[in-house]
């Protein structure tokens, strides 16, 4: 009979079960599970950067995910762009575990700025994308009143489906010019003062950049505004749904 204390009393000691398959246990109701918030590089050429998936699936009549299944598609392949990445994990986990959706989330610099891209879809489906870009925006009321826009620093963002690939560069571009003006990260002196010009001849509500955005993007899903106002604690919001309800990615 082994002591307390023995040294070979303890972990070491179990038997480990590898005969039971928890996951694969009835259950009468079929939930959509998985994983969210993992980190991975993607690598597109010579260009590696971060970002941040969420994988869901449905367990079936069966009780659990293997989640081990799903990290282990998002790490092992690979492809030259990043939808068909995307595509590729769903079509991996679709083998064993049907109906996956997987979303990403990352920064994407343009110019001096970063620009918030979510990018969501499945093995065969439509590919949604929302980007949140930031801008400046100049009131057209008091631009009215005094000669002079009070002037603060906006978000818009924007949702829309494509079945193929989208160039997102151009799409953040035509994204930014819905803006009075776009801010710069080193401005001199003479440089500031045509940044604020450029943006007090280019007054707008976000009403407006939401109407603009519109306008842009005739496919879009979702525009959303939100200027962070600079004489006012609250901020001034607006919002267009080609649908009601939609729930942003971001």
């Amino acid at each position: 009979m082994n002591r307390a204390g023995d040294p070979k009393v303890g972990a070491s000691s179990q038997v480990i079960d590898t005969s039971f398959d928890v996951q694969e246990e009835p259950a009468a109701i079929a939930v959509r599970a998985g994983v969210s918030n993992l980190r991975v590089l993607f690598q597109n050429g010579k260009i590696t950067f971060p970002v941040t998936l969420t994988i869901m699936t449905s367990t079936g009549l069966h009780r659990g995910v293997h989640m081990s299944r799903l990290v282990r598609a998002a790490t092992t392949r690979k492809s030259r762009s990043l939808e068909g990445w995307l595509r590729s994990i769903c079509r991996e986990v679709n083998e064993s575990q049907p109906e996956t959706m997987v979303s990403c989330l990352f920064e994407m610099p343009y110019s001096d700025q970063f620009v918030k891209v979510a990018i969501s879809t499945t093995e065969r489906g439509a590919v949604t994308y929302q980007f949140t870009a930031t801008g400046m925006t100049a009131c057209p009321c008091s631009k009215k009143m005094i000669g002079v826009g009070h002037m603060q620093r906006a978000e818009l963002t924007l949702a829309l489906r494509s079945r193929g690939a989208l160039e997102i560069a151009d799409a953040v571009g035509k994204l930014q010019e819905c803006f009075s003006a776009i801010p710069r990260e080193e401005l001199k002196r003479v440089e500031e003062a045509k940044k604020i010009l450029e943006a007090q001849g280019n007054p707008k509500f976000a009403e407006d950049l939401v109407r603009e955005c519109v306008k842009r993007f005739p496919n879009a899903l979702f525009v959303s505004a939100r200027a962070l106002e600079s004489i006012h604690a609250h901020d001034a919001v607006a919002s267009w749904s080609r649908k009601p309800g939609w729930v942003p990615l971001l």
